[in-house]
């Protein structure tokens, strides 16, 4: 068949002798003209009397060697799944579901796909959506048509996995959206120690079902793996579902299974990784003070690229490091572009480049870079908010308003969100329903400090000084509760008009390295401090320029 490699019968042979149980599905119309040719070759010939039963045995086993010769040619080499014309272009993989509802592994459903998504995205030609778009289908009533349609892609992998004491089965099935047809499926009981073995078997059939013609460094790292340690790689899975959840105290508990996983192999580089994004969270979350949190994260992305140079969220993980709190920019950069060059599909690189570009004021470059993250993952809340964020920054402030209340249509909870919404009507004047939006995100998010001190800065604006200074007041209460940013109270003095006070507050913010200052010289608050001296002298520090 054109564009599908001959498979010698040796390698059939030990497909065979490897798998305990395997299908794949084949076109009904195919099986039908089989089942025809072996009917008509059982017909009986008047006149052959007493050697019919021998005549049929001969032509039943002529007609299942055929059929089983057929059979393992179409399951060593899937059939093309379309034409060359429209070939399929991006994937989907789901959370697995487990066979038994009652006995669930959650972070071996998840893992199993995340897993799988990596190996994926090492191919440059194939859009996979990432982790963060599909973990909401971990479900166990989740439609794969449904899931591949809203994440706008032209093929879902779905499957089941269940452990059973040493053993694992795994069923795995590959959909086309379009029209709902499976493209392939397969079934492997398989001891768990040889559970990358079952990764490696199923990225080669899913390329193999979409016809991919792959490089020999494409095939390699499709086969990659981060460790050969089962124990540790399940430590490092239960890792990342703890930090996908995304708060402080699930970081906390994923910091320890990454380091279990790397007591078991001190070269796994992914652990390392792990780490780093965990200790990331915690400084930004506020779990533990930026001056410990961000050196930890450091560290560990760094000792995962000197294992492993080509992880690309390992790049990520430094860039944002380096841009958040060491403000060495050009390195920063580096790193997120060599990210993106390893893995064009990773949407965290591109939305936090973006990021990057925004406090450099190549605000134009910010925007595209936050609209790809938001292609590659378009149901991400972050990509959303920061394409409105990018928006707002390049001062297009009617573009952040309607992309504010697309984000808040996702998550009506999304503080970032109202925080970018806020400001946006204050930039335009719309005092009222500035004041009216950080009033209702300050009763949400239990007089979270930022809303409290963008709801005092609103009413210095505004020019309600009284209520600017009860803002004030209460800040200086809460900072007695919890950790109030200096830029909270910077901002208040802002909107009162109040320069020198406004500079104490960010010289503080200066000495605490708080993340947020880096992008002070393209957020329209600080507009009124650029002609002061000292304006210039701080970003001089922060080693940025007007």
């Amino acid at each position: 068949m054109a564009g599908v490699k001959q498979v010698p019968s040796e390698s059939v042979e030990l497909i065979a002798a490897e798998r305990t149980w395997a299908t794949l599905l084949i076109e009904e119309e195919e099986t039908t003209d089989v089942q025809e040719e072996a009917s008509a070759a059982v017909v009986p010939h008047r006149g052959i009397g007493p050697r019919l039963p021998v005549l049929l045995a001969c032509a039943l086993l002529v007609a299942l060697a055929v059929a089983g010769y057929y059979f393992q040619a179409q399951r060593a080499e899937p059939s093309a799944p379309t034409s060359l014309s429209n070939p399929i272009k991006s994937i989907a993989v789901l959370p697995f579901k487990p066979l038994v509802a009652e006995s669930r592994d959650e972070s071996l459903e998840l893992g199993m796909a995340d897993s799988l998504i990596m190996r994926h995205n090492n191919l440059g030609h194939l859009t996979v959506r990432p982790l963060t778009a599909v973990r909401r289908y971990i479900d166990l009533e989740q439609d794969a048509i449904k899931a591949g349609q809203e994440l706008h892609v032209d093929s879902v992998l779905e499957g089941n996995i269940q452990r059973f004491g040493d053993r694992i089965r795994v069923r795995v099935s590959l959909v086309r959206i379009a029209d709902g047809r499976p493209l392939w499926a397969e079934q492997f009981d398989e001891k768990f120690t040889d559970i990358l073995a079952v990764q490696d078997s199923i990225s080669e059939r899913v390329a193999g079902a979409l016809v991919m013609k792959l490089t020999g460094e494409e095939r390699e790292l499709l086969k990659k793996r981060y460790t050969d340690n089962t124990e540790a790689y399940q430590l490092y899975l239960k890792g990342r579902y703890f930090w996908n959840k995304l708060n402080v105290k699930a970081a906390q508990t994923g910091i320890k299974y990454f380091n279990q996983a790397i007591e078991l192999d001190p070269h796994y580089a992914l652990a390392y990784a792990g780490l780093a994004d965990s200790y990331n969270l915690l400084g930004n979350f506020g779990g533990l003070p930026m001056k410990v949190s961000y050196p930890e994260a450091r560290a560990a992305a760094e000792k995962a690229l000197g294992i492993d140079d080509t992880l690309a969220e390992a790049h990520t993980s430094l860039a944002g490091v380096l841009a958040d709190y060491y403000w060495d920019w050009p390195e920063s950069e580096r790193h997120f572009k060599r990210a993106i060059e390893l893995n064009p599909n990773y949407a965290i690189a591109h939305e936090w480049y973006s990021a990057y570009l925004d406090r450099m004021g190549r605000l134009d470059e910010a925007i595209r870079e936050a609209q790809r993250a938001q292609e590659i993952d378009p149901l991400s809340l972050s990509a959303s908010v920061q394409v409105g964020a990018a928006y707002y920054w390049a001062r297009q402030y009617d573009h952040a308003i309607e992309q504010m209340h697309k984000a808040l249509e996702m998550d009506p909870n999304a503080m970032d969100a109202h925080r970018v919404l806020g400001l946006s009507f204050v930039q335009k004047g719309m005092h009222r329903e500035a004041i009216a939006k950080f009033n209702e995100a300050r009763r949400l998010f239990g007089n979270h400090p930022q809303m409290v001190g963008l709801l005092g800065y609103s009413y210095g604006i505004a020019g309600r000084e009284s209520e600017a200074r009860g803002v004030l007041d209460e800040l200086n209460g809460l900072s007695k509760q919890r950790y109030v940013s200096p830029i909270s109270r910077a901002a208040i003095h802002i909107g009162l008009g109040e320069t020198d006070r406004a500079f104490e507050w960010l010289e503080k913010a200066y000495v605490e390295r708080v993340w947020v200052l880096g992008i002070l010289k393209v957020e329209p608050v600080f507009d009124p401090l650029h002609s002061d001296p000292r304006f210039t002298d701080l970003l001089r520090r922060m080693n940025l320029t007007l």
